[in-house]
């Protein structure tokens, strides 16, 4: 195999030749700050809630219409992001608008009078806000580091763990010194800060010329994602696995609190056990991928956490369940090594409109298990819906072991 001249090669890092790679570290290390900032926004609007309702006077009623409204906002953002992300040239300026976008219209809902002016103003902020980011992101990453796709996507989602597990308990610490309007006026700060580290220190993010320039984007978007079986049975896959987890948590706080009779401290800790477990493992997980191959790694995740889900009637209450519990729960992120697997099968053309694929099928997918598990735990079965969320984890772990493996894509 002929070698190449680091130093004559401008797409060739450092890193190929053994040394560190400051380009790359930077890269990642931005896109995970921002990252942060964005999921930060995402827990700003849920932990103010209280302070939203008695400051505009909505009904719960008008709280649980919004989520419905938010759900179609962020699916068009990332679909918005797809296909940005395919057709634009710089990735670097989606990336900074889902920034500057969320953070500006946070200021304005702050001036809201009525709980639905607020509400609309939500759904606009989900256009090309946060979701927006994700696409353009990953895509970055996958180019960036194909051979440690695995963990550097696994640190990418790393700060939305700390930040669900940190930031309700900072909003909250800050809305019982100021007001919402001020707490959502101060959110400006984040995203200008974030978008002017990322303008001044983000390089420009390119994407990779299409290697045939005469075949069209509809063309390339059916015969790499619509057609695209490998890529099909790992979007299968990553709904099973996203359906299985949602089950689990649907169900898991009755659960705990009635068979295992854990308590109320011990059902909080097992949540911030769960979050952190599930924090640390996501980079080790994916760099055993990364070395191990996604397959496997996918498949023995998918099976041992729902055999640690189905063996917990046999531990006794309390503590003993309670660890068993977060050794299983600790496996649950693989998330970003199926996202991994999909963009090796996908031609980088079309990495944005494959995320876009999988996110509408895992939505949809996620969406409707979850109610028959309530139904169940409401009819005093939730050892029945655990069953249930084992099955479709082990279905997952079936589709995986279906799907041929990729070839890892080359650095660009």
């Amino acid at each position: 195999m002929p070698t190449v001249n680091a130093s004559s090669d401008p797409s060739v890092s450092t890193a190929d030749t053994g040394t560190t790679d400051p380009p790359r570290s930077r890269i990642l290390t931005l896109l995970a700050a921002g990252h942060a900032v964005n999921h930060w926004f995402q827990t700003v609007m849920p932990a103010s809630l209280p302070s939203l309702r008695n400051g505009l006077g909505g009904s719960y009623a008008d709280i649980r219409a919004f989520y419905p409204a938010l759900r179609v906002s962020r699916a068009i953002g990332f679909a918005a992001g797809g296909l940005a992300t395919d057709l634009l040239r710089d990735r670097k300026d989606i990336l900074l608008l889902s920034l500057l976008w969320t953070s500006f219209f946070f200021l304005v809902q702050g001036f809201s009078t009525t709980f639905w002016m607020l509400g609309a103003l939500l759904f606009v902020q989900g256009l090309l806000g946060g979701a927006l980011w994700h696409p353009p992101a990953s895509a970055v990453i996958g180019d960036k580091f194909p051979e440690r796709m695995g963990f550097a996507l696994g640190i990418h989602a790393l700060v939305s763990f700390a930040l669900a597990a940190l930031a309700p308990f900072c909003v909250r610490w800050l809305l019982t010194r100021i007001t919402w309007r001020t707490a959502y006026a101060l959110q400006l700060l984040p995203g200008i800060a974030a978008a002017f580290a990322l303008r001044l220190w983000l390089p420009a993010l390119r994407r990779p010329a299409r290697p045939r320039q005469n075949e069209s984007y509809g063309r390339a978007l059916c015969s790499g994602v619509l057609t695209n079986l490998p890529l099909i049975g790992v979007t299968a896959v990553e709904a099973l696995q996203s359906a299985g987890v949602r089950l689990i948590s649907t169900v898991l706080p009755r659960y705990l609190l009635t068979a295992t009779r854990i308590g109320e401290a011990g059902f909080f800790v097992f949540l911030a056990g769960s979050a952190l477990a599930q924090m640390v493992c996501l980079p080790i997980i994916g760099h055993i991928s990364d070395r191990w191959g996604r397959k496997s790694t996918i498949v023995v995740a998918l099976v041992m956490s729902g055999l640690v889900i189905v063996s917990l009637p046999l531990w006794p209450s309390g503590l003993p369940s309670l660890v068993v519990l977060l050794c299983g729960m600790s496996l649950f992120p693989v998330t970003p090594i199926i996202l991994a697997s999909a963009l090796e099968h996908t031609p980088r053309e079309v990495w944005g409109a494959a995320q876009t694929f999988i996110y509408a099928v895992r939505s949809s997918v996620a969406l409707i298990l979850p109610l028959i598990s309530g139904a169940l735990a409401d009819n005093d079965h939730p050892d029945y819906a655990l069953y249930l969320s084992v099955g479709v984890l082990f279905a997952g772990a079936a589709a995986m072991l279906v799907v041929p493996a990729a070839r890892k894509p080359a650095r660009t």
